[in-house]
C-alpha cells in the first residue's frame, strides 16, 4: 500500500508540499512470510522518495461523498461545538487544527491502488507456513483419498460384508448333504444256547459294510433321505445260510411337515431374516460413510477458512506496522509517544492473534489428515503444508421444505433402516403365529433289498430292483399342553412390532426436523453471505476515510491520539468483516453438506456409490464419473419424482419380495 505523507521533516514552516511515498529499500517483503523484527526508534527500512507535485483542482463533491469534503464538513461541524479549556497553543505531537488545502483531483488512495475486496484467494493458494513440503488438492482428491484409506469406511464395509455372508450361510442349509459310511467288524461272543450256533461254544461273525446316500431339506420343509447299503457277512453258525452273504439295501425316507410349518415362508425365515439384516447393515453403512464424508468436507472447508483468516491477520499486522513505521519516522516532528505506544500495542496484540491462528491451522491440518486416514498425510508429521482449493460458486437455495422432506424420506439411510427393522418384526410375528399351531408331520419309508451267497454283493445290488419294495407310512403329531411358550412368543413379537413402529415414526419426525433445521441454516447463511459482503465493503470505506483523515490532519487536537485510535479500530473492524465474510461462506458450504446429509443424498450428489464385487461379500466405494462431480454447493434442487436407488442395492441378489411382508402381521 502506498502511503503518502506530508514532507515536513525539515525545519521549514508548515505548508503544503509535494507528497512523498515510502518505497522499500530492498526487495518487497512477502506479506505471508515470517514477520521481521520491528525497527528501533529512528531507524527506517524504507527510503523516502519524493513524488512529482500533483495538479490540484478544487472540485467539491455536492453530495458530500468525497472523503476530503466529508472531512471539511466534519471539521466545520465540530468548530461549532464549544471546546472547554482550549489552549491557544497546539498540543505537542499534533498538527495544529487547520482547514486543509483544496483537494486533489483524486483521493490520495485511489480505488485502483487498493486491493480487491476479496484479495486473499490467491494468497491462500500459496504457501503461508514456510514448510519444506506442501501439497495442493481439491475436494475431489480428498474424497477419493478418504474412500480408499479411511479405516472407518473400511471397517463399515467389512461389517456389511459380514452381514452379506450370513445370507449365504442360511441359504446353504438347503444344499444337499452327501452321506458316506463304511466299516469292518468282527464279533466273538460266547453262546448260551445250542440253537445259536448249532454246536460251537462261541459265535464268531465277520462283517464289512459301506453306506452312501444323500439328504436334503427342501424350501418347504420336506426332508428327503436316500441311502444305499452294501454289506458282507460271514458266521460260524450252522444256521447261517447261505455262507459268505453279500446283501444290498436301498432305503428312501420322506418327512413332510403339514399345516403352517410346511410353507416356504416359515422354512425360509432364517434366510429372509438374514437378508433383512443385510439391508439394515447396508443402510447403516451408508449412514456412517455419509457421516465420515461430511466430516471430511467440513474439515476441508474449515482448513480453507483458517488459512484465509491467517492471511487476513497477517495483512492486518502489515498495515499496522506501516503506520508504526511512519509514526517512528515522525517522532521528532508531530508524532507523540503515546501514539507510537498505541500502535506498537496493537501490533503486539495482532502478532499474538497471528500466532494463535498459525497453531489452529496446524491443528486443523491434523484433523483433516485424521479424517481422511491417509498414511501419506499422517506420516508427514510437521513438515507438510496442505493447501486446499477455494470454491468456485454457490448454488441458488430455492428449495422448498416439502421437496426436501420428500427426498429425505426416500433416501435417508436411517429411515430405510428403520423400515427394514419393521419388516423384521413383521416376519417374527408371522413365524411365531405359525409355531402356535400344532406340528403335524407325514412320514413315509420305503426300501429295496436283495441277498446272495459267496459274497456276491454286486449281484445283490442288481437284483434288489427286481423285487417288490417294502413300504411304511405314519403321521406324527406334537402339541405342547397349553401352548404358553408359543403364545408368549406371539405377544412378544407383537410388542416388538409396535416398538419398532414407534421408532420408525420417531425417526421420520427427527428426519423432518433435521431437514427443516438444515434448510433454515442454508437460507440463513446464504442471506448472511450477502450482508457480510456489504459489511466488508462499508468497513473498507471506513478505513479509507479514516486513513485519509489521519494523513491529512494528523492529530485531532487532543493528547491521546483519538484519530489514530479510530484508524486502528477501523483496521480491526475491516479484518473482522473479512473473517466474518469467509466464515459465512464456509458456514454456507457446511450447511449445504448438512442438508444433503439430512436428506440422505450426500453420497449420490458426490457421485459415490458402494459396490459389491461379483458374488463375493466384499463392498467398496467408488466414484461413478469424476468429470460430473459437483462441489457441495452445487447440488441440484430435489424433485418429487422417485430417484434411482444406489446402484449397489441392485447388485445384491435379493430374493423376490416375501408375500408375508405385504400383509398386515397384526389383526
Amino acid at each position: 500500500m502506498m502511503i503518502a505523507i506530508v514532507s515536513a521533516l525539515s525545519a521549514a514552516p508548515l505548508r503544503a508540499q509535494a507528497p512523498a511515498t515510502l518505497m522499500p529499500s530492498g526487495p518487497p517483503a512477502n506479506a505471508d512470510s515470517t514477520i521481521p523484527n520491528l525497527p528501533s526508534k529512528g531507524q527506517l527500512p524504507y527510503e523516502i522518495v519524493p513524488l512529482k507535485p500533483a495538479v490540484r483542482q478544487w472540485n467539491p463533491d455536492p453530495t458530500g461523498d468525497d472523503p476530503v469534503t466529508r472531512q471539511r464538513n466534519w471539521q466545520l461541524a465540530t468548530e461549532r461545538l464549544p471546546v472547554p479549556n482550549q489552549s491557544p497553543q497546539p498540543p505537542v505531537g499534533s498538527i495544529p487544527a487547520r482547514i486543509p488545502p483544496p483537494p486533489p483531483a483524486s483521493d490520495p488512495i485511489r480505488e485502483s491502488d487498493m486491493p480487491p475486496m476479496q484479495w486473499w484467494p490467491d494468497r491462500v493458494s500459496q504457501q503461508i507456513l514456510g514448510r519444506p513440503r506442501w501439497v495442493s488438492f481439491d475436494l475431489e482428491t480428498v474424497l477419493i483419498d478418504a474412500l480408499q484409506n479411511s479405516p472407518r469406511i473400511q471397517s463399515v464395509s467389512h461389517r456389511t460384508g459380514t452381514a452379506l455372508e450370513r445370507i449365504v450361510q442360511q441359504d446353504a442349509a438347503f444344499d444337499p448333504t452327501v452321506l458316506l459310511n463304511g466299516g469292518l467288524g468282527r464279533t466273538n461272543d460266547p453262546v448260551g444256547s445250542v440253537l445259536t450256533t448249532g454246536g460251537a461254544d462261541r459265535l464268531v461273525e465277520e462283517t464289512g459294510n459301506f453306506q452312501g446316500g444323500v439328504r436334503r431339506v427342501t424350501r418347504r420343509g420336506t426332508e428327503l433321505e436316500i441311502t444305499e447299503r452294501l454289506g458282507l457277512t460271514d458266521s460260524n453258525s450252522d444256521f447261517f445260510v447261505p455262507n459268505d452273504q453279500g446283501d444290498s439295501r436301498l432305503s428312501v425316507s420322506l418327512t413332510k411337515p403339514l399345516l403352517d410349518r410346511g410353507g416356504q415362508v416359515y422354512n425360509e425365515r432364517l434366510i429372509t431374516q438374514a437378508r433383512i439384516d443385510s439391508r439394515v447393515a447396508w443402510q447403516e453403512m451408508r449412514g456412517e460413510v455419509e457421516q465420515r464424508i461430511a466430516e471430511v468436507i467440513t474439515a476441508y472447508w474449515q482448513l480453507y477458512q483458517i488459512r484465509c483468516e491467517l492471511s487476513q491477520q497477517r495483512d492486518l499486522l502489515s498495515r499496522g506496522q506501516s503506520i508504526e513505521r511512519l509514526l517512528v519516522s515522525r517522532s521528532n516532528f508531530d508524532a507523540s509517544r503515546i501514539e507510537i505506544t498505541k500502535a506498537q500495542q496493537r501490533i503486539a496484540r495482532r502478532y499474538d492473534q497471528m500466532l494463535v491462528l498459525e497453531a489452529e491451522l496446524k491443528k486443523q491440518q491434523s484433523r483433516l489428515a485424521a479424517a481422511v486416514g491417509s498414511n501419506a498425510l499422517l506420516s508427514a508429521d510437521m513438515e507438510l503444508e496442505m493447501i486446499p482449493v477455494r470454491p468456485s460458486m454457490f448454488p441458488e437455495t430455492n428449495w422448498t421444505l416439502r421437496d426436501c422432506v420428500a427426498r429425505a424420506l426416500e433416501n435417508r439411510p436411517e429411515v430405510r433402516a428403520a423400515t427394514h427393522e419393521l419388516e423384521s418384526a413383521a416376519l417374527e410375528t408371522r413365524v411365531t403365529r405359525a409355531e402356535l399351531t400344532p406340528q403335524l408331520n407325514a412320514v413315509f419309508n420305503g426300501y429295496l433289498s436283495a441277498l446272495n451267497g459267496e459274497s456276491q454283493v454286486f449281484r445283490s445290488f442288481v437284483e434288489q430292483f427286481e423285487a417288490a419294495p417294502g413300504l411304511s407310512a405314519r403321521l406324527e403329531y406334537e402339541l405342547p399342553y397349553g401352548r404358553r411358550a408359543a403364545k408368549s412368543r406371539v405377544r412378544e413379537a407383537q410388542k416388538r412390532y409396535q416398538q419398532l413402529a414407534a421408532d420408525l415414526q420417531e425417526t421420520v419426525q427427527q428426519t423432518k426436523s433435521e431437514v427443516e433445521l438444515a434448510l433454515i441454516d442454508v437460507r440463513l447463511y446464504a442471506q448472511q453471505r450477502q450482508q457480510k459482503q456489504l459489511v466488508l465493503k462499508l468497513a473498507i470505506d471506513e478505513e479509507n476515510i479514516l486513513m485519509v483523515r489521519w494523513r491529512t490532519i494528523g492529530g485531532d487536537g487532543s493528547r491521546i491520539g483519538i484519530v489514530l485510535e479510530n484508524l486502528l479500530d477501523a483496521q480491526q473492524r475491516r479484518t473482522d468483516a473479512e473473517r466474518d465474510w469467509v466464515a459465512s461462506q464456509t458456514a454456507c458450504l457446511v450447511a449445504l453438506v448438512r442438508l444433503q446429509r439430512a436428506m440422505g443424498t450426500l453420497l449420490i450428489n458426490e457421485g459415490i456409490s458402494p459396490h459389491q464385487h461379483g458374488g463375493a461379500a466384499s463392498v467398496s466405494f467408488v466414484r461413478e464419473d469424476l468429470s460430473s462431480i459437483q462441489v457441495p454447493g452445487q447440488l441440484t434442487p430435489p424433485q418429487l419424482t422417485p430417484p434411482q436407488s444406489l446402484p449397489s442395492e441392485s447388485v445384491i441378489d435379493y430374493p423376490p419380495d416375501d408375500p408375508l411382508l405385504d400383509d398386515n402381521p397384526l389383526p
